[in-house]
């Protein structure tokens, strides 16, 4: 059986694990039109994981290779690997 990348293991987490709350996340995108090149997306925008796609409730289709850190409570708990000192 593959194993799970580190990151999806945290959207498993985030939608399935007994009494977790998808507010308590934060993820960081790529956001090349924004003016500092990153978009927070809260946890409770996000409808589900598609096809290396993370699902907004709105509509928006998020690579996953976009998502460059995730928090929980204010803590990082995954971080792409290249992105330190950005």
């Amino acid at each position: 059986m593959p194993r799970r990348s580190p990151l999806k293991e945290v959207f498993s987490r985030m939608f399935h694990a007994p009494g977790e709350d998808p507010s308590r996340y934060r993820f960081w995108v790529v956001d090349r039109g924004g003016p500092s090149g990153l978009r927070e997306v809260s946890g409770e925008e996000v409808e589900r994981l598609e096809k290396g796609f993370l699902v907004l409730w709105e509509g928006t289709r998020i690579p996953l290779h976009r998502v460059v850190r995730v928090e929980r409570d204010g803590e990082v708990i995954w971080e792409r690997r290249g992105r330190a000192g950005r």
